[in-house]
């Protein structure tokens, strides 16, 4: 009776000890295992952070987000994110907490840029909050930015260029009518067509400023959107450098796919040179008989022989 007393305050003692283990486990895995500060951020964006979100300074892990609190202010939302670091923590009061994460796939945090302030932020202030940046929204409003230039400078364009060349094919189609009449027909109808092309030269030079417009304020939004590539750029170069591996594995993918337009180009040389032969041959023709592009020629049958 004895030995199954003891056997069950043994078992007892030893969940007891387990259960404390568990508890200074779960203490260690939050970072709450002592005395804390309070602090608090404000962010337009809060993507990612949620209550246990890691707190780190420079890096190292510190505390964690308490609790998230949306603010309406002037018709806008913002949010309120406290969170508590170690007890006695000095953080300069020139520091940043930016919202952001170590790699790609890595979870998100609020990692404290540390400044060069000789004074330390009190407990309970307000930490000056920084958004992460977001790749896919500078690529997003890069795509909107494009959108608007076609729809409001390149489509203006085109249609200019097509009313332009629409006058130009009814121009040819007078022509080739006139090689089929008289010769004093032709002088009439010829300075006919030359009273019409007058007549329309204000509105072609017209729609020549309005391009000349066009391309002015083309030439301002690329700057624009130049700019905003420079952003890209700056967070690809971030994202590259954190990613290597995965960069490296798309150049040997590009350089694949290089190599299997490299072997298909001498076909492509083939076509080129073939279709400059037949325009240089052209060219020829019109040089030693101008008159062909208004009389044309007279085709021939099978024999070879001229048809009529």
């Amino acid at each position: 009776m004895n030995t199954a007393r003891i056997n069950y305050v043994a078992a007892g003692a030893f969940v007891a000890v387990m259960l404390v283990v568990g508890m200074v486990a779960i203490a260690l895995l939050t970072g709450r295992t002592g005395a804390t500060d309070d602090y608090y951020s404000v962010y337009k964006n809060i993507t990612g952070v949620k209550f246990g979100t890691q707190i780190l300074y420079e890096g190292y892990p510190i505390g964690q987000v308490e609790k998230v609190t949306p603010i309406a202010k002037d018709g806008t939302m913002l949010f309120r994110v406290d969170y508590t670091v170690q007890e006695g923590w000095q953080i300069p009061d020139d520091s940043v907490a930016r919202i952001g994460a170590s790699g790609l796939l890595s979870a998100i945090t609020i990692n404290l840029d540390a400044g060069t302030s000789p004074v330390a932020y009190k407990p309970n202030t307000q930490v000056v909050g920084r958004e992460a940046s977001d790749l896919f929204s500078v690529m997003s409003e890069m795509a909107g930015e494009v959108t608007s230039i076609a729809e409001n400078d390149i489509r203006p364009l085109l249609a200019t260029i097509k009313q332009t060349a629409e006058a130009f094919a009814v121009t040819v189609n007078t022509v080739g009518a006139l090689v089929d009449e008289d010769g004093s027909r032709a002088v009439k109808t010829f300075a006919k067509l030359t009273d019409d092309l007058n007549a329309r030269l204000p509105r072609i030079a017209e729609n020549v400023d309005t391009s000349a417009a066009n391309f002015a304020g083309l030439s301002k939004d690329l700057a624009d959107t130049q700019d905003k590539l420079n952003k890209l750029l700056e967070v690809s170069e971030s994202m590259v450098g954190e990613n290597r591996d995965p960069v490296r594995k798309s150049i040997e993918d590009l350089k694949h796919v290089t190599d299997s337009l490299a072997r298909h180009i001498d076909s492509v040389n083939q076509n080129v040179e073939g279709t400059a032969r037949n325009m240089f041959e052209f060219s020829r023709e019109i040089r030693q008989n101008p008159g062909l592009l208004l009389s044309g020629t007279t085709p021939q049958d099978n024999s070879g022989k001229t048809t009529k």
